[in-house]
């Protein structure tokens, strides 16, 4: 929330703010982007809600390599992160 307001952490006005504060604001964040979605046509909507990329804007579901990588070695990595006898 801080990053929508461009607000430290360290700023006088973010350290002025109360949890309830907070909550306002994102209640106030959520209602925004409803309103937003029931302005589009139910296609447009469906598109919105998808998981994007932010950059090139393509949905998740095909980002194929990078989200599995099926080389890992779970029993391989759990050996290591143990600090492999060192």
């Amino acid at each position: 929330m801080l990053k929508a307001f461009q607000a430290l952490p360290t700023e006088k006005r973010t350290q002025d703010m109360k949890e309830r504060d907070y909550l306002w604001c994102l209640v106030q964040m959520i209602l925004d982007r409803e309103e937003e979605l029931d302005r589009l046509c139910p296609e447009c909507r469906s598109r919105a809600e998808e998981a994007r990329c932010p950059a090139c804007g393509r949905p998740a579901p095909r980002w194929g390599e990078g989200a599995a990588n099926p080389a890992f070695d779970l029993g391989r990595f759990e050996e290591l992160k143990g600090g492999g006898g060192r």
